[in-house]
């Protein structure tokens, strides 16, 4: 009775460890499918607030509107750019050693637009987007192939 107790428990952690080792395997194959952050420095600008105004006998109310927000991601050789808080156009340049590509795309209040980055060769490169009167800037490691 033990012998058969102690087969099924031994049973029973086998079949628990074999789908997380499954897992763990496919995970790593699939690492380059990751989405990356570009990690962003607001550079320069100047700082920008626009007043509302409400005429009444005793006060004047003004409102700052709030600073434009921007990420970028990268994966699977495209960049995506998320762009908060802003309307106008929103102009995107990627430049390095191996090549460089240019965006530009218009946003209302937020937008989000991709951008392919075939015909880049692996390595480092700059990215500098330019929204309004901002300007952030980052770096993307590209992969060959769309790999890190």
């Amino acid at each position: 009775m033990k012998k058969v107790s102690a087969m099924i428990l031994m049973l029973v952690c086998s079949l628990l460890v074999i789908p997380a080792n499954i897992n763990n395997e496919s995970n790593n194959s699939a690492q380059d499918d990751w989405q990356d952050i570009v990690e962003l420095i607001r550079d320069g600008g100047t700082t920008r607030v626009a007043r509302q105004s409400t005429f009444s006998l005793q006060s004047r109310v003004t409102q700052p509107v709030a600073e434009p927000i921007v990420e970028a991601y990268s994966s699977n050789n495209e960049l995506q750019v998320l762009v908060q808080n802003y309307s106008g156009p929103v102009w995107v340049e990627i430049y390095g050693n191996k090549g460089a590509k240019q965006a530009s795309f218009q946003i209302y209040d937020t937008g989000f637009e991709v951008i392919k980055l075939t015909g880049l060769g692996a390595g480092e490169y700059s990215i500098r987007i330019t929204v309004g009167s901002d300007v952030f800037t980052g770096i993307l490691k590209k992969g060959q192939y769309g790999k890190r």
